[in-house]
């Protein structure tokens, strides 16, 4: 097993899209980012609508509200912001 796949199934946050978009949702939510976890709904984890705008304007308005409630868990929020970069050529999450 490779050092990646040990994280993975810790459910820790394991590229670095995730990383970051892990420790946005730690400092808005106020826990230690290591209870954050890959498969984590934003919502159901403590995040309010008030707290998601805050996410959307830190992450530069990448993403509306719209999208962030329909794709609330931390890895496919940052799949969407990698594609987003790859489109675009902007700077990744949180860079």
């Amino acid at each position: 097993m490779t050092g990646e796949e040990n994280l993975e199934d810790s459910g820790r946050p394991v590229t670095d899209s995730e990383r970051k978009l892990a420790a946005l949702w730690a400092d808005v939510l106020g826990v230690p980012m290591e209870r954050i976890r890959r498969t984590d709904n934003f919502f159901e984890i403590g995040g309010t609508s008030r707290a998601a705008a805050r996410l959307v304007i830190a992450l530069e308005r990448r993403l509306t509200i719209g999208e962030f409630a329909r794709t609330p868990s931390l890895t496919h929020l940052a799949d969407l912001l990698d594609q987003r970069v790859t489109v675009s050529g902007v700077a990744a999450v949180g860079g």
